[in-house]
């Protein structure tokens, strides 16, 4: 009974790390590969409609080692708390960058939203 939870668990992980990849590396290197508003508008836009369904990935990973390896899960979070923090942080902060992006009129508000993409992503 392991061994298919094992597989799944990769799977998920793998599928997360393949997608994301893009988004992360997009959002890493999107001030620039952008040079105007308009250019970091297109480059955002090119992976935004597809972060929230790569999400999906991670959380499905998530939801197999709490349920599959609890102790494994415990060691995990526990022992990494600061790294785990960190990342979610990051995630939470790329994320909140790409959703407000849209809603601000100013030019100042865009700029520290595309900042927090950077950020985030780097994180």
């Amino acid at each position: 009974m392991e061994t298919p939870a094992i597989a799944l668990l990769a799977f998920f992980t793998a599928g997360w790390f393949v997608l994301a990849g893009t988004d992360v590396g997009t959002g890493m290197f999107a001030p620039w590969l952008g040079r105007s508003d308009r250019e970091r508008r297109l480059v955002l836009a090119s992976f935004a409609p597809f972060f929230l369904g790569n999400e999906v990935w991670l959380v499905a990973a998530a939801g197999v080692l709490v349920g599959c390896f609890p102790d494994l899960e415990g060691e995990l979070l526990s022992g990494q708390f600061p790294v785990v923090v960190a990342l979610l942080a990051g995630w939470v902060v790329r994320d909140t960058g790409l959703w407000s992006r849209g809603r601000g009129a100013g030019p100042r508000r865009r700029a520290r939203c595309d900042a927090a993409v950077a950020c985030g992503s780097w994180a």
